[in-house]
């Protein structure tokens, strides 16, 4: 559905042990159900799992449903299941209008208020601790947080996120996340326990008061020495959250490199990040021709064509004399107009369209897997879908971690990840020290 509202009895239905989830219509007049971690999360197969569970959408009927069967609206507007889940959950009462079971071909009208319980099967994550570094008095809590497990609620992800777990399994209620990590990412993150110490800790983060300092692995023999890069950086496509070097409308952007060491055909490289961009070290590190080397959004062929970004290089694809699609090399900096909706040059959308193709190649991949073996795939008995396929070790992190943050008087690091274990014979020599920093220009 288009808008989604907070648990409140639905949250009870987590285990699945729910007969009839409209009773959910009913939380203003009932007492609220408390859970507890093990009502939530169960370890299985080396994962942290969710109990599927209801989860109610509502919103109020649009323009263009109004007169239209609930039937029609569902199976025309959200593609997402067949259309036999969705007389299914009619006749179940899961789709309701205003509080009541209806039919197919009951009629929408306006100001309706349309709701679907859905039942949710969140994706399972690394079952690796969510440490908590330090507690201080002012309440600020500083977290360790593992590859594969998201910030907030977002997308699929409701219980198996950082400001959930430290909800039901360390009792924190009132929290507010300062920095940034993505879902993949490893690593520290200061979370607030109160809103002043939060708003502080993000005033200095915007005065550029507070260092980051992260390591990763990279592919390649990184070299030698302090690099620096300035590359400007832009979104090219919100949905598809990738992003790229662009000299002429990207924003202002500066990491610095250096090398700790080499080994397998990969580099162990320390990045101070002087600004907050969205992916900005991996696509200062795909620009500079040494992507994190299990990257798979800027270390990806199939997006980004034989020349990985490096320099800035983005694949067009052009048509050939046997009618066949080849590579042709384009750089931003001879680029105009802009992205996302407004897209006027055929490089970016050539980069949006591989990245698009490439995400339903993936979606193609996982269906075809789950339709392996002789009884075909597992089906939930609840909501007749298909159970996903677990994500594979690889899948759950990238190499990517955020070490050590410091700030006005204070300093905090975590402990560096297994892949990067030799780094702490050669960190100390390049991590941040306000004595050795000399002013810039």
């Amino acid at each position: 559905m288009a808008r989604g509202q907070k648990h409140k009895l639905s949250e009870s239905y987590v285990g699945g042990n729910v007969v009839n989830p409209r009773g959910a219509k009913n939380a203003k007049t009932q007492e609220p159900t408390v859970l507890l971690a093990k009502d939530v999360y169960y370890e299985e197969g080396g994962l942290q799992r969710v109990y599927p569970y209801f989860h109610r959408f509502a919103t109020h009927a649009k323009g263009r449903w109004v007169g239209r069967t609930i039937y029609d609206v569902f199976t025309k507007e959200f593609r997402d299941r067949p259309k036999a889940y969705y007389e299914m959950a009619i006749e179940k009462g899961i789709i309701e209008i205003n509080a009541e079971t209806v039919s197919k071909d009951t009629v929408i009208r306006n100001g309706d208020l349309v709701t679907h319980f859905i039942h949710r099967h969140e994706p399972p994550i690394s079952t690796q601790e969510l440490r908590i570094v330090k507690e201080t008095e002012d309440g600020l809590l500083v977290v360790d947080k593992p590859g594969s497990i998201p910030v907030h609620p977002t997308g699929r992800y409701n219980y198996n996120t950082v400001t959930r777990v430290l909800e039901m399994k360390h009792g924190h209620r009132a929290l507010y996340p300062i920095n940034r990590l993505d879902r993949l990412t490893s690593g520290l993150l200061l979370v607030g326990l109160n809103p002043n110490i939060a708003r502080n800790i993000e005033r200095d983060l915007v005065a550029h008061k507070i260092q980051k300092e992260y390591v990763c692995r990279v592919q390649g023999e990184f070299p030698e020495g302090r690099i620096v890069c300035d590359q400007p950086i832009r979104v090219i496509a919100h949905k598809l959250a990738l992003n790229c070097v662009d000299p002429s409308e990207g924003k202002p952007s500066l990491t610095e490199f250096e090398k700790l060491y080499s080994e397998n055909g990969h580099s162990v490289v320390y990045c101070r990040p002087k600004t907050g961009r969205t992916h900005q070290i991996r696509v200062h590190l795909q620009f500079l021709g040494f992507p994190v080397a299990n990257d798979p959004l800027y270390n990806n062929e199939e997006v980004w064509g034989r020349a990985m970004g490096k320099n800035g290089a983005l694949p067009q694809l052009v048509e050939t004399s046997d009618n066949v699609d080849s590579e042709e090399i384009k750089r931003p900096s001879k680029m105009v107009g802009k992205c996302d909706g407004d897209q006027k040059n055929d490089s970016w959308k050539t980069l949006v369209k591989r990245m698009e193709d490439w995400k339903d190649r993936q979606d193609m991949i996982e269906h075809v897997n789950e339709c392996v073996g002789e009884k075909g795939p597992d089906v939930c008995e609840k909501c007749s879908n298909p159970v996903l396929p677990d994500p594979r070790p690889d899948e759950l992190c990238i190499w990517l971690h955020a070490w050590r943050y410091s700030g006005p008087g204070w300093a905090y690091e975590t402990e560096l990840p297994e892949w990067a274990q030799k780094a702490a014979d050669h960190i100390d020599r390049v991590k941040y020290c306000p004595e050795n920093e000399t002013n810039e220009a």
